[in-house]
């Protein structure tokens, strides 16, 4: 559909730039006549200067033509095979947002990125250089035939022929195996520029393991892949390209072998013989051509298809047909919700019930992989779930759209990350407009304040990729402050605390507690100190809610939590 669509709205540009293009074929074909009239005007006991001048003006009249529409055809066909690049690099990214976050758990970013490279360049080149090769190999193949036969007659033209259609057969031949190495290059490329995107990403982690003989190690693996994949369609190549051009060769010996004897024995000029050399060599090129369309579209298709695989991708997490919108998020309601992963079939939350009023500060705790960051992202509608399990102020979630639910929501991931920008622009991150004060007003609720006024620039200190710069501690109490900068019906804090002590972490809950009074606050910590003034504590333990109630109500009960807030007790006296 992408190319269709673009298609239809530029095909007056491409019929421009192919009129033009003809128009360049056609001008050149005039030379070689040009320069038989001149030579043969030259080539006699009289010769005839003012002629060969006339000609050798004409020639320059044609190069001046062959100027302009040149430029032209590169503006019209090299100029929409660019606009395609762009729109269509838009559509790939507009359509990789669209998607939710099971596709990214199953996709690389260095792979994603090798669509917008690889496969987009090979794309551009279909629609720019094939489109102009496709016009040489058919319109001048055609045109050169017919100033051939005119020139000296069909009988030479026909003998000089023989060889030449072959070209086109082993062009068809090899474009079979081309297509099929070319996918193999794609793939082993994405491969390799995945791995190096993801140990990059991941340097600190390799260097503080001092595993680096072993990422060389998968490194040249997979360079070596690509290289050997490489190799192998250049082999292809290589055994193409000079037998395409040893059976053009064959032409020029058979156009001496029965075109001099014609120029001996006076059947035809000398610059009529010279002439049709010329165009035996401008017939070679279109069907040289030929092949080199055959490898560019290959290259081309095969970079589509992949390229369309994503574009045909569906969101598992679907929009409804009639959105109910909500002015305010007043509760959330989970009722008899079982859940695993898309793709999978294990159960990661088993018979889960659970209330978020309106005000409420709820706290989630439990083991590791018990699913409670599960639960808070199906709230935010990040992964999806089957209807009648999960409602918002009675609706069921399904019903609302994504973005409304989205911006209701502001949730806090365990993972941080912060753009390569100022600490100010990460913290009123998307926020157009924007006062300052906001930004160190929630800079002191979460506590960060007083270290951001510690850095060089303070709020307009570059954090560097990832907040590379700052502690971890620093980098999650600036998420919490860019969390709190959106107008959020309901916070969610998914363990994003873990890198600051205890004492820091129980204030900035409780200064969460005393500014947003009016807000739902949802928190899931190992932690359990924090919660006590929590009006509701849900306990997960292996995907189910074993226990649930108040701080005070649930060490009463001496189960998990009772058994885990003792732990903690314990520790800290240690």
């Amino acid at each position: 559909m992408l190319i269709k669509e673009f298609l239809k709205k530029r095909w007056p540009f491409y019929l421009a730039g192919i009129i033009t293009l003809i128009v360049v074929d056609t001008l050149q074909l005039f030379v070689p006549k040009f320069i038989s009239k001149a030579i043969d005007s030259l080539n006699v006991e009289t010769p005839d200067i003012s002629l060969a001048q006339l000609m050798a003006l004409g020639i320059v009249g044609i190069a001046i033509g062959m100027f302009i529409t040149r430029f032209l055809w590169r503006i019209f066909i090299m100029g929409s095979s660019r606009k395609f690049s762009y729109e269509a690099r838009k559509v790939l990214y507009d359509k990789i947002l669209s998607l939710d976050m099971s596709f990214f758990d199953k996709h690389r970013s260095g792979d994603l990125m090798a669509h917008f490279t690889n496969d987009m360049n090979n794309i551009e080149r279909m629609f720019g250089p094939g489109i102009v090769m496709m016009v040489d190999a058919i319109f001048m193949s055609s045109i050169t035939l017919f100033f051939m036969a005119t020139s000296v007659g069909w009988h030479l033209t026909l003998i000089a022929l023989i060889p030449l259609p072959i070209i086109a057969l082993i062009s068809l031949t090899f474009g079979k195996f081309i297509y099929k190495r070319s996918r193999k290059v794609q793939d082993t490329f994405s491969d390799l520029s995945g791995f190096t995107e993801e140990t990059i990403d991941g340097i600190r982690v390799v260097k503080t393991f001092s595993i680096l003989p072993k990422f060389q190690e998968i490194f040249s693996k997979r360079a070596l892949n690509n290289f050997k994949a490489t190799i192998s369609l250049i082999k292809i190549w290589g055994i193409m390209w000079p037998l395409i051009h040893f059976i053009s060769s064959l032409a020029y010996f058979l156009t001496i072998v029965y075109g001099g004897p014609m120029v001996i024995n006076s059947k035809i000029t000398l610059g009529e013989f010279f002439a049709f050399n010329n165009y035996i060599g401008m017939i070679v090129w279109p069907l040289t051509a030929f092949g080199w369309v055959i490898n560019i579209l290959q290259n081309g298709r095969a970079s589509y298809a992949r390229i369309k695989k994503i574009l045909d991708t569906q969101p598992q997490v679907k929009e409804p047909l009639q959105p109910v919108e909500i002015d305010r998020i007043k509760s959330i309601m989970i009722k008899n919700l079982n859940y695993a992963y898309p793709g999978t079939n294990r159960l990661v939350l088993k018979n889960i019930n659970m209330i978020i009023e309106e005000g409420q500060l709820v706290g989630i705790v439990g083991t590791v992989g018990s699913g409670k960051s599960t639960i808070v992202k199906i709230i935010s509608k990040l992964y999806p779930v089957e209807r009648n399990h999960v409602y918002i102020n009675g609706v069921d979630i399904n019903d609302i759209p994504s973005e409304i639910v989205r911006t209701k929501i502001s949730y806090v991931p365990q993972e941080t990350f912060l753009f390569s920008s100022s600490v100010k622009n990460n913290i009123a991150f998307g926020l157009e407009d924007f006062d300052e004060w906001q930004v160190k007003e929630y800079a002191m609720i979460s506590a960060v304040h007083r270290d951001i006024e510690k850095f060089p620039k303070g709020y307009d200190t570059i954090v560097g990729e990832r907040g590379v710069t700052l502690s971890g501690g620093q980098k999650q109490r600036i998420t919490i402050a860019r969390a709190l900068m959106r107008d959020a019906d309901v916070y969610i804090f998914d363990d994003c605390l873990s890198a600051v002590d205890p004492e820091t972490e129980e204030q900035i809950i409780k200064s969460l507690r005393r500014s947003m009074q009016n807000k739902t606050m949802v928190i899931i910590t190992h932690r359990l100190k924090v919660l006590q003034d929590a009006d509701i504590i849900y306990v997960f333990d292996d995907g189910e809610i074993v226990e649930k109630g108040k701080h005070d109500d649930l060490l009463k009960k001496e189960g998990l939590y009772a058994r885990m807030y003792r732990k903690q007790l314990i520790e800290e006296e240690l």
